[in-house]
């Protein structure tokens, strides 16, 4: 690696071939050409706007929230934003400040356009514009106040805050994504005087990556931005000590973070397919940058795995799990990701993948796309790394499952262990509730919700969320027709043994829980299914929940009942109706009702079986049902000797029996024949 003041620009936004192949591209008709034509199409909209610097930096869009409805609020102006439900108008900090951001992303968007359209045109104005920008960034970087994400504190003894925005993360992310590709291709258009270029290093450059740098993050999604920043920035500088540092510190670099940072499959430790994804957008930042200056990231078999993983996740309605704080992840979305690999690596593995559109990679590796057939995973599979069993079976309904016993994933981990999820007939049907889709971190919806035990699909001891913990899995096997696995805890309720398995055939998912606590407890089961309704014959009594569960103000129309016996409720869905039936006990709580998804709007219905003392069993049937069938399940029940369990499911076909052991070991049969049995 070498790096000097005085190179050729660009040094790292691009090779001298790849921008050849974009002027080509623009100088010819074709898919390429339409692709850098709209890069040129958005700077001469640019070139027609006012340029306008916000008096100060931005906020995180966490703060656009209305405090009492906890909704997104609605932009009346860039002074008045109200919420759509109680119709509160906000005006002034921090509620103005995120729409500063927005003006400053627009702007630096602006730049990053301009200084492409000027690379493949060759015509001063876009660099003018584009230089316009960073001398205007150059100007007020330090002279905008620093601030970070807390409102009202002492902000100033904060590490992890800004000036130009609120986190040394978005900072990062405007240096490596725009600011550093700008200024390198701008650099030797003529525009920028020696007095100039002196002002964006010292006004703009410089003191942002030492601002990144102050706040060293170690094991974070935020120390790959900052990393990316300073290979990105260190190259337009010509500074090698800034991308040594990204390379080789021992607490924060690329290679520690490939040993500590992800999980021996490839996931990103917390957990969250959302911020895997986010993760590697710095990651793969990170490794173009260096490739273009003479070093190899791509190589590492950790970065490679980070890649490959995501497609052996995938559902059956082609999303993946929503663990941790994530919206709606997939494989194929993210195939954006996929380009610069696959042209670095040639991994086959990758070119199933890759999109099948033109876009400005496409352009700028020369590859040209073509449609391709998405791989779709079979079979079931374990990940002891990130701590996930996947089960699927072959049959008419497709179903797929996912089983979270890993480790505790952080600030962006959810209290979820030996929750699931659960797919069929191409939809979502048993829900984790991931992060609202407005961002609200810190909202009580957040903790009490997203975060907590009793949104997910777990079991809850004496009302409270789990502790942070990590599960064990037990046993797993699986058939083409058949997977079964087990895992347990106990961290995350102190006292309290829990040992879940879920058991999947072709039509229906079979949950069984062993719940042994060192006194009377209460414990409770919850599920949450997509759905426009859920009826449950013994839930008949309109009432809510009690007032010390936490979350429990987010839980709406409940309605609840005791019975000595079976439970059956209906999630009554578009096109598919998920029926759960549960084994009787005496004197079992029964609740239904809907909580929150994607917002606290965005409703999905529960159910809660509760049942109380110093153990409990839990032994239940999920079986979707596209509209106009029957279920083929009618009952289900458990029973128990020396410690092994027996659970058998009863309906229009073959008796299913499911044998738990005192050691875990899983047995199936249908009609008396075993079709599963674990080692």
């Amino acid at each position: 690696m070498q790096l000097s003041k005085d190179a050729k620009h660009p040094v790292v936004a691009c090779t001298p071939e790849e921008l050849g192949r974009l002027r080509a591209a623009w100088a010819q008709a074709g898919p390429d050409h339409d692709v850098v034509a709209g890069i040129v199409t958005r700077a001469d909209q640019a070139l027609k706007q006012p340029l306008v610097f916000p008096p100060r930096g931005g906020q995180h869009n966490q703060w656009y929230q209305c405090d009492a409805c906890q909704v997104a609020l609605k932009t009346l102006d860039d002074t008045h934003h109200q919420c759509p439900r109680c119709q509160k108008v906000y005006t002034g900090e921090p509620y103005d400040d995120v729409i500063f951001a927005r003006r400053h992303n627009a702007n630096l968007t602006a730049m990053a356009d301009a200084a492409r359209a000027w690379a493949v045109t060759g015509r001063k104005e876009y660099a003018e514009l584009a230089a316009r920008v960073l001398l205007g960034y150059a100007e007020r970087y330090t002279k905008y106040p620093y601030h970070s994400t807390t409102i009202g504190k002492d902000t100033a003894r904060s590490t992890s805050g800004g000036h130009l925005f609120e986190q040394t993360l978005d900072e990062a992310e405007a240096m490596s994504t725009r600011i550093a590709p700008a200024y390198d291709l701008v650099h030797d258009s003529g525009v920028l005087s020696p007095q100039d270029h002196e002002a964006v290093r010292s006004g703009l450059l410089v003191p942002m990556l030492r601002n990144i740098d102050k706040h060293r993050a170690g094991k974070s999604n935020w120390q790959t931005w900052h990393n990316a920043a300073f290979i990105w920035g260190g190259a337009v500088l010509g500074d090698a000590a800034w991308v040594r540092q990204a390379l080789e510190d021992p607490a924060n670099g690329f290679a520690y973070q490939m040993k500590a940072s992800v999980s021996s499959d490839g996931m990103w430790y917390e957990n969250s397919w959302g911020y895997h994804f986010y993760t590697l957008q710095a990651m793969v930042l990170m490794a173009e940058g260096a490739r273009r200056i003479g070093v190899d990231l791509w190589s590492h078999p950790t970065l490679a795995r980070m890649f490959t993983l995501p497609v052996r996740y995938t559902m059956a309605d082609g999303s993946l799990p929503r663990f941790g704080d994530d919206v709606r992840s997939s494989a194929s979305n993210s195939s954006y990701l996929l380009e610069a690999a696959y042209h670095a690596t040639k991994d086959p593995a990758l070119a199933p993948l890759l999109t099948a559109r033109p876009s400005l990679d496409t352009a700028m590796f020369g590859r040209a796309p073509s449609p391709r057939e998405r791989p779709r995973p079979e079979g079931s599979e374990v990940f002891r790394g990130a701590g996930h069993a996947i089960l699927r079976t072959k049959g008419e309904a497709g179903l797929s499952a996912a089983l979270t016993f890993g480790p505790y994933g952080g600030f962006h981990g959810h209290f979820d262990k030996l929750s699931f999820v659960f797919f069929g007939w191409g939809k979502e049907l048993g829900v984790d509730p991931g992060r609202a889709a407005s961002q609200a971190y810190r909202l009580p919806v957040h903790t009490h919700w997203y975060k907590a035990t009793l949104g997910h699909n777990g079991a809850l001891v004496d009302a409270a969320p789990q502790k942070p913990a990590e599960g064990k899995l037990e046993s797993f096997a699986s058939t083409d027709a058949y997977a079964a696995a087990v895992a347990s805890g106990e961290a995350a309720y102190p006292g309290v043994r829990h040992r879940r398995l879920l058991c999947m055939t072709p039509a229906y998912l079979v949950c069984v829980d062993d719940l042994a606590a060192d006194k009377e407890r209460r414990f409770d089961w919850v599920y949450h299914n997509r759905g426009s309704a859920v009826q449950c014959p013994a839930a008949g009594k309109d009432d809510k929940l009690a007032e010390d569960y936490p979350g429990q103000e987010y839980v709406n129309h409940v309605k609840s009942g005791v019975t000595d016996g079976p439970i059956k409720v209906e999630f009554v869905g578009d096109g598919v109706t998920t029926h759960l039936f549960a084994a009787g006990r005496p004197r079992t709580e029964i609740r239904t009702g809907d909580g929150v998804g994607a917002s606290v709007t965005d409703r999905v219905p529960m159910a809660m079986i509760t049942r109380r003392g110093a153990a409990a069993r839990f032994a239940c049937v999920l079986e979707p049902v596209p509209g106009g069938r029957q279920p083929t399940v009618t009952a289900v029940s458990a029973e128990e000797a020396s410690g092994t369990v027996r659970v058998t499911v009863t309906g229009t076909g073959a008796p299913h029996v499911i044998t738990l052991s005192p050691d875990s070991r899983v047995e199936v049969t249908c009609g008396g024949t075993t079709v599963l049995k674990s080692k």
